[in-house]
């Protein structure tokens, strides 16, 4: 008797619509959440669409995201998902090299995001903070992504390169940046000589010039005590060979890009869900108050900002509800099935924070604000593993997401302790596929505050309580 036949798996559903040629190419980047939201809805947590040539096979929820980062670099492939990275920086570089070359690389920029270098930069976030307030003054109004945008660069550029090179160059580093962004090009072929192309080219030639000069200053005036800088231009790799000018010259350029691409839209969108609630919004001034007393937060340390734990819980809220990036692609390497579906090598593969971040079966009441729903010491606290992937996931996730979050609480507790504020306009995310920052105009009206006399807080105690190693054992 013949063996019976194995079914084969199925293809995802797909969906409706389209064009032909083009298929969902343009709704896509009309509005590619509302097309992601849409295919949810009607065809469930796996389903495919297509763009132009593509076809795209989005995976939703926790548990497809887990498999999405822990396959990359097996079935699935980064390094060819987005070969306008190759362009804007190289084929050999952080993700998008071979493995053993990630790995070497990824050793020399991760020690320096562990707690013990992240100190030296809360001064520094506080500084930045503070000229903000006093460029604005005591009443007025400003646009969030023109007024942030550039305080959280001039951040990056005084963490990563030091003060002297902030303010030697100061909005022009921020200019070319924004130029160097337009190279993120996901549907024309990258020889085609757009505008914002050429604008991005010439932008990276500039900024090679700058750092390259900038590198060999400090290698001539070794700055003590070392900053950021200074620690790169001398690391070696684990095995002590040195590190290439141009590779150094890569890492700062991907942590300001990446730095300055996500936070600036992550800490308008929370300031934004800030003000919509001002429930919260007193939650956090109370915290603020315990832990700044009436100081203007000038002089904000290390352990001020790890007791903002409300803080911390709004941000990952924002992170939830208004992702940045709001979708993560990969491409299959090989053919593979996934829960009854087949994936077939050559795909390309979705996730969609946008979307997995507002799963009812994942999250309760997930349109509404709630940051409390990550507060691990209620008992009603769900948190899945995977769940929130805002930040990415697996051996790919952002190096800087700590620094990111840090950064985000010193400027939102410098405005939200200093100003009363109200939003003016009705905030709604920007159009079209670029990077989810909250559309212009997004006005915010602000008053500074008139603050009652405090105690002091018992930093110590509260730096205890949100577990600060240093304080948990008793530490000064």
């Amino acid at each position: 008797m013949a063996a019976l036949a194995l079914e084969a798996p199925a293809e995802p559903p797909t969906l409706d619509g389209g064009l032909p040629l083009l298929g969902h190419l343009t709704d896509f980047f009309r509005d590619p959440v509302k097309l992601l939201r849409d295919g949810y809805n009607k065809r469930g947590p796996i389903f495919s669409f297509r763009m132009g040539g593509r076809r795209m096979v989005v995976l939703l929820g926790p548990d497809n995201n887990r498999f999405v980062f822990q396959e990359t670099d097996k079935l699935l492939s980064i390094r060819e998902s987005m070969p306008f990275f190759h362009k804007m920086f190289s084929p050999n570089f952080y993700s998008f090299a071979e493995m053993e070359e990630y790995l070497r690389q990824r050793a020399v920029i991760m020690p320096r995001f562990k707690a013990s270098a992240m100190k030296q930069y809360v001064p520094v976030m506080a500084e930045e903070s503070m000229a903000l307030a006093y460029s604005l003054g005591d009443s007025g109004e400003f646009d969030l992504v023109q007024t942030l945008g550039p305080v959280v660069m001039d951040i990056a550029a005084h963490s990563f390169m030091g003060r002297d090179f902030k303010q030697k160059l100061g909005h022009e580093f921020f200019d070319l940046f924004r130029d160097f962004s337009g190279g993120m090009e996901f549907v024309l072929p990258l020889w085609v000589p757009t505008r914002k192309m050429r604008k991005s080219q010439a932008a990276k030639r500039k900024l090679h010039r700058i750092l390259t000069d900038w590198i060999a200053e400090r290698r001539r005036n070794p700055v003590e005590p070392a900053d950021f800088f200074q620690d790169i231009v001398a690391a070696t790799y684990p095995d002590g060979t040195p590190i290439a000018d141009e590779l150094i010259i890569h890492m700062i350029l991907l942590l300001v890009w990446a730095g300055h691409e996500t936070t600036t839209g992550q800490v308008s969108w929370a300031l934004i869900d800030i003000l919509q609630n001002p429930g919260y919004r007193e939650t956090l001034q109370g915290e603020l108050q315990q832990i700044l007393g009436s100081t203007s937060g000038a002089d904000m340390s290390w352990d001020q900002a790890i007791a903002m734990q409300k803080m911390d819980l709004a941000l990952r809220e924002t992170e939830r509800l208004h992702p940045v990036a709001f979708t993560m692609i990969r491409k299959a390497a090989a053919d593979f099935e996934r829960e009854g579906y087949q994936v077939h090598k050559g795909d390309w593969v979705l996730l969609a924070p946008s979307v997995s971040h507002r799963m009812s079966e994942v999250f309760t009441a997930p349109d509404e604000y709630r940051p409390e729903r990550f507060d691990t010491e209620r008992a009603d606290a769900k948190v899945e593993s995977n769940s929130l992937i805002g930040f990415g996931g697996g051996m790919h996730r952002c190096a800087g997401v700590n620094f990111a979050r840090m950064e985000m609480k010193v400027l939102l507790a410098v405005l939200l302790q200093r100003y009363d504020m109200q939003l003016i306009d009705e905030p709604r995310p920007i159009a079209g596929a670029g990077t989810y920052w909250p559309a212009q105009p997004c006005r915010v009206r602000y008053r500074r505050r008139k603050l009652e006399e405090a105690a002091p807080a018992d930093i110590a105690a509260l730096a205890a309580a949100a577990g600060c190693p240093a304080h948990a054992k008793g530490g000064a």
